[in-house]
């Protein structure tokens, strides 16, 4: 008989997904706001394929970090905090023309610079 350990990864949280979304969404767009920067448009053929990208993003951090973060050492309220710092971490990590190359690897490089207790 074969005991299936219990997982103590929290559940993703709408609200931090939909958090992360805005905050890499308003520095993507802070970047490149300025004349003869990166057309995003350009980039993901079209606003609506940019808007895909960033929610994947987003959905994949979270659910990177539902298995990876101590929650629980954290003093600051998850949504909140990613509204604030995420879309600038991200961007340290990942160009905002290469959105559609994010992996686990580019979580941890976030995660390292937002300072998060990463369970390893």
């Amino acid at each position: 008989m074969t005991h299936e350990p219990k997982s103590i990864a929290e559940a993703p949280d709408s609200a931090a997904i939909f958090a992360a979304a805005l905050s890499l969404w308003l520095e993507c767009k802070k970047r490149t706001s300025r004349k003869g920067a990166l057309n995003l448009s350009e980039c993901y053929n079209g606003m609506d394929q940019f808007m895909r990208e960033v929610m994947r993003i987003a959905n994949y951090f979270e659910q990177w970090s539902c298995k990876r973060v101590n929650f629980s050492e954290l003093s600051e309220v998850w949504p909140y905090f990613l509204e604030d710092k995420f879309g600038e971490a991200c961007l340290t990590v990942v160009d905002p023309s290469a959105l559609a190359e994010f992996d686990d690897a580019d979580c941890l490089q976030i995660a390292h610079k937002l300072q998060l207790p990463v369970i390893y």
